[in-house]
């Protein structure tokens, strides 16, 4: 099961913060009421266990911006 794709943007975002910010994974579980497992895959998605790369994850996050992709001309 993709549990990521179940998964809204902002409870992804909250758990991979908490887990930037130092919480162990049992206690970000609980918070999000999800298994532990899940909790850990979406933040082994991100970095996890690395903190700085958590934290880099979650900067990227906050300061995304969408670019305008050109479109491709008919023929």
């Amino acid at each position: 099961m993709n549990t990521t794709a179940t998964v809204d943007t902002a409870t992804t975002t909250m758990i991979v913060t908490m887990l930037a910010e130092g919480s162990p994974v049992w206690f970000v579980a609980g918070m999000v009421k999800m298994r532990n497992h899940d909790v850990y895959l979406i933040g082994r998605a991100a970095g996890y266990p690395d903190k700085a790369q958590l934290r880099r994850a979650v900067w990227a996050q906050k300061n995304r911006t969408r670019v305008a992709q050109p479109q491709a001309q008919a023929a």
